[in-house]
This record gives structure tokens, sequence and C-alpha cells, in this order.
């Protein structure tokens, strides 16, 4: 499925494959800072194998509220808003 959204990126915003590998890595990353634990989980594992050229994207920073980058839960449980 990730070869197919890197596709459908590519297309969609008249990327080149490499391009579209950064738009969806950072994507990715932001999700990653920003969505429960068990969410990101479900994405990795519905998505696939990791890129291999993730690394190479810019970071996207943290928001202060954001609930960082745990791994997947097997819980589908929000974990509680931080101080």
């Amino acid at each position: 499925m990730m070869d197919e959204l890197l596709q459908a990126v590519a297309r969609g915003a008249n990327l080149s494959p490499e391009q579209a590998a950064l738009a969806v890595a950072a994507m990715l990353r932001f999700f990653t800072a920003r969505l429960p634990s068990a969410l990101v989980g479900e994405l990795h594992a519905r998505l696939g194998p990791r890129m291999p050229n993730a690394a190479a994207a810019p970071d996207v920073p943290d928001a202060p509220d954001a609930p960082g980058r745990a791994a997947p839960l097997a819980s589908s449980a929000r974990r509680p808003p931080q101080p």
C-alpha cells in the first residue's frame, strides 16, 4: 500500500518519486507526533514497511502539546493531555 500512496502523491501533486517519498515521510512524521500511538501503529501496519529514504526528509517540529513519539500501543485508548 505504501507504493500506491507514493504513486498517488507523485501523480496528484506532479512530483518526482523522490519528492513524493519526502512528502509522505514528512506527513507520517507529522501524524506520528500528533496522533495517539494506537492510530499511528495502525497506520504504519496498514501502509507496510518503512520507506528507505524516510530519514532524508526534513523534520516536522513537534507541537507543544504533542503526545510524543511513543511506540504503538495495542489498545486504542487515548492518552490524557499533557500539562
